[in-house]
């Protein structure tokens, strides 16, 4: 009874062995995590802003004599032409004063001619002794006030003129008139206000501020000793499409905006098609002439904690390692790595959650993030350009 006990408990004994080898030999097989290495390539390092449009020129028309409008000369709200003439003031009150003016000038003319005469007269006798000092001094002193009076009707003849063409306003440059404020027959003088205003529709200005961590990153593809760098300004309208017209910098303010730490900018944008219009809101990207090269990565890889930004990097050996990360600049899809990362090194975007660093782990490049990243400046360039927002939408998206 005993020896079969035994043999039973033997029997255990060796069984539980084999269970035992068996779990041993099954290794748990080593997690698989999405990598994309860090790639040299372009990206377009725009800072955008919502800007306002302004006319490159704008005039408010003002009478600037008294008088009943007699003529207006333009249809409201059409383009007009410099020079053209818009307004016309009733003009034969200042046309008869013209007329006196030269009248007086006339006879101050005959009496400067009447005094130089008796000037010269005088002056030939004092010479002979065969005339008064007192006579000269008077000769002479009727002499500098006909020249005095000559040139004051002289002034009132040229101010009598000049109130004259204010009869008449003319348009200062090309552009589009606002309605006109007062009609024909209307009594309009300095006090009345605009009575139409003219802005000029090709170029037109976008002003807007940029953030002073922008101004800081922008200034450093400033070339030689030129205060503005060379800059690519393009112009988003409100349905998202972009305008097919680059602007050029007009203004650079002088000074960062204490306040606010914002940067005042103005660009102009040709606008032969007068597509843009004053007071539109329009979105501005600014960003440096050409791309430049950079180490990029995708964005999704990046994590966050107390030390600052890190990534998880495979390694050679397949052990994850930690690596802390400089930003200097990102878009909506990638990042420009400064500082902590080496070109080619496998970085993990997806699965962090299954390792942590030290262990171990398979890499699968993703094909689809490796191939966003611009290996050209064109391409770089033709990532940050929206789609023209379409026409009508489809059928089948309406319902």
């Amino acid at each position: 009874m005993l020896g079969g006990v035994a043999l039973l408990l033997a029997a255990g004994v060796v069984g539980g062995g084999c269970t035992e080898e068996k779990h041993a030999a099954v290794e748990t097989p080593l997690p698989k995590v999405e990598v994309v290495p860090a790639t040299e390539g372009y990206i377009d390092e725009a800072a955008t802003a919502i800007g306002e449009l302004k006319p490159f020129n704008e005039v408010a028309l003002v009478a600037r004599v008294e008088g009943f409008l007699k003529k207006r000369n333009f249809e409201e709200g059409q383009l007009v032409r410099a020079g053209q003439l818009l307004y016309e003031i009733e003009p034969e009150i200042y046309e008869a004063k013209v007329k006196a003016a030269e009248g007086a000038v006339e006879k101050a003319r005959a009496a400067k001619q009447n005094a130089d005469g008796d000037y010269d007269r005088q002056k030939q006798l004092i010479g002979d002794d065969a005339t008064s000092k007192r006579a000269f001094d008077n000769a002479s002193a009727a002499k500098m006030e006909a020249d005095a009076a000559l040139k004051s009707t002289e002034a009132e003849l040229a101010l009598a003129k000049q109130n004259l063409s204010y009869t008449k306003i003319f348009a200062p440059f090309d552009g589009r008139i606002s309605l006109s404020k007062f009609s024909e027959g209307n009594l309009v003088n300095q006090s009345s206000g605009t009575l139409a205003s003219v802005v000029s529709v090709d170029p037109m200005r976008a002003e807007f501020v940029i953030t002073e961590p922008d101004l800081l990153r922008l200034q450093q593809f400033r070339k030689g000793d030129k205060s503005i760098p060379p800059l690519r300004i393009r112009l988003l309208r409100q349905d998202g499409s972009e305008y097919p017209h680059q602007g050029k910098i007009s203004y650079w303010d002088n000074r960062v905006n204490p306040t606010t730490g914002t940067f005042r900018i103005q660009a102009v944008f040709p606008n032969p098609g007068q597509d843009l219009v004053p007071g539109m809101f329009v979105k501005i990207s600014i960003a440096p002439e050409t791309p430049r090269k950079t180490l990029l990565i995708p964005l999704q890889a990046i994590m966050n904690d107390q030390a600052g930004e890190y990534v998880y990097v495979v390694d050679p050996s397949g052990t994850v390692v930690r690596r802390d990360i400089r930003v200097s600049f990102r878009n909506r899809r990638l990042a420009v790595v400064a500082e902590g990362l080496n070109p080619g090194e496998q970085v993990i975007t997806s699965g962090t959650q299954k390792v942590r660093p030290g262990a171990k782990a398979v890499p699968v490049v993703d094909q689809a993030l490796l191939g966003e990243i611009p290996l050209t400046p064109e391409a770089a360039v033709a990532e940050t350009t929206p789609e023209k927002a379409p026409e009508k939408a489809p059928e089948n998206e309406k319902k």
